[in-house]
């Protein structure tokens, strides 16, 4: 009889039907945290003992500049929810509302929309406070601050040189190369120049070091220049994370250094998150929830659960994709997936690389990561992707040129069974947005 797996999706459920020849090895689920009944209580908590800092409430900040940084809409973090005490701290130290600013980190984003600030931060605070989306194609908005050690040349967002003192307002989860987010990962890439968030974004990056989700900073060549950028501006810079369940939810603050916080933050979420996996299997069945915003966040599940599968094997991924494409570019061109497939067998791990910078030659430099990045996993594994997504292109595999792509998800498992064995073994993440998967013979290899 065929096994049925059911797969969080919205606010219902996407029941997928297994082959009966299958093993099912398990559901690969989080050590799951409720939500504070009150995120105000639970960071004005953290904020009374900061990790590694002076309390800010404590300061005399009077007649200082401050900048918050917060992260954009392509993040779920609950920022209006816990923003208050945050103000409230600042307020006792004498700051005064006019010398607060607030810097959306949008990376390589767009600009957040007036309607998505709204609800990130709320009518109330977007309409007391001075905000604007940081631009990392705009030159005259960024200071030159130097080169880091690993040859990054550092460009940052003028505004956090006019500050007295910068407090990160983020989101510790898995990343796929940066190990975790949060931290300091909110000014570089967060308010960095397109030049230097994509040189970042290669450090370390080899082919057999494409993948480094839940690597611990010391172990992720990104999070240590990213650190070294942010040091080359000379100011205090205090962070308040917030570690996120599985239903994208903070459970617990983090807050003070940013590399003393962010470091115990890490530790709780990998704690929380990872998922030890005692063998590889044949094939993958991933989930975007809860990062089903669009494809750009909901192919992430694909790499956050790489390590549960064995070379060779099928990977398949679930992504909701809400609101469609976002901002994922698509190639022009595309070879069909067989031939990418046989290509990729061809020239190698180690000719990925030059080939993905002469095709992406031109274009930003973050391409080439997702592009190296995409196609290292589709040389190692079979990928496929499900969506009933209206919002996106019915063959959008095709378009991405990294996978096979269906709108029905037995569809999917029809073409993984012809390229898995008969009696192939399973492995389950339904919450592969959030969690990560982790093979202690098989990491970075």
């Amino acid at each position: 009889m065929d096994h049925i797996v059911e797969l969080p999706w919205g606010t219902a459920v996407l029941p997928v039907r297994i082959p009966e020849t299958w093993r099912v090895l398990g559901e690969l689920k989080p050590r799951s945290l409720d939500a504070p009944p009150n995120l105000e209580e639970a960071v004005a908590k953290a904020l009374a003992s900061p990790i590694g800092a002076e309390k800010l409430g404590s300061r005399d900040l009077s007649g200082r500049k401050v900048v918050l940084v917060m992260d954009d809409h392509s993040r779920p973090t609950p920022v209006r929810e816990f923003i208050n005490p945050v103000l409230a701290e600042l307020a006792a130290a004498r700051v005064r509302e006019q010398d607060i600013d607030i810097l959306i980190a949008t990376g390589v984003h767009r600009a957040s929309r007036t309607e998505e600030v709204e609800r990130k931060l709320g009518g109330d605070i977007m309409n007391r406070f001075g905000w604007r989306c940081h631009d990392a194609y705009d030159a005259n908005g960024l200071a030159d601050l130097g080169t880091t050690s690993r040859g990054t040349h550092a460009f940052l967002n003028k505004l956090l040189l006019e500050a007295d003192l910068i407090v990160c307002l983020g989101a510790l989860e898995p990343h796929l190369l940066a190990g975790f987010g949060g931290g300091l990962k909110m000014l570089l890439p967060g308010c960095a120049g397109a030049e230097t968030i994509g040189t970042n974004h290669l450090q370390g990056v080899d082919p057999d070091h494409f993948d480094y989700v839940g690597q611990r900073a010391d172990n992720s060549p990104m999070r240590l220049d990213l650190e070294e950028v942010a040091g080359l501006l000379r100011r205090e810079v205090f962070i308040v994370n917030a570690a996120m369940n599985e239903q994208a939810r903070p459970t617990r603050f983090f807050c003070g250094d940013p590399i003393q916080a962010h470091r115990a933050g890490e530790a709780f979420v990998q704690e929380l998150v990872r998922l030890d996996v005692p063998e590889q299997a044949d094939a993958v069945l991933t989930n975007s929830f809860p990062m089903d915003l669009d494809l750009r966040q909901s192919v992430k599940c694909l790499g956050n659960s790489l390590w549960a599968s064995k070379p060779g094997g099928v990977m398949m991924g679930c992504i909701r994709c809400e609101h469609g494409l976002g901002e994922i570019p698509l190639a022009k061109k595309t070879l069909p997936y067989t031939v990418t497939r046989t290509l990729l067998k061809v020239i190698g791990k180690h000719r990925v690389l030059p080939l993905v910078k002469k095709v992406k030659q031109g274009e930003p430099v973050e391409e080439v990561f997702i592009g190296h990045f995409g196609l290292q996993m589709l040389r190692r594994n079979h990928l496929a992707v499900f969506s009933d997504s209206p919002k996106l292109p019915p063959d959008i595999g095709r378009k991405m040129g990294l996978c096979r792509s269906y709108t029905a998800v037995q569809e999917m498992i029809s073409w993984a069974a012809s390229k898995a064995p008969r009696q192939a073994t399973l492995w389950v993440l339904p919450c592969g947005g959030s969690t990560y998967a982790s093979f202690q013979n098989g990491q970075m290899g």
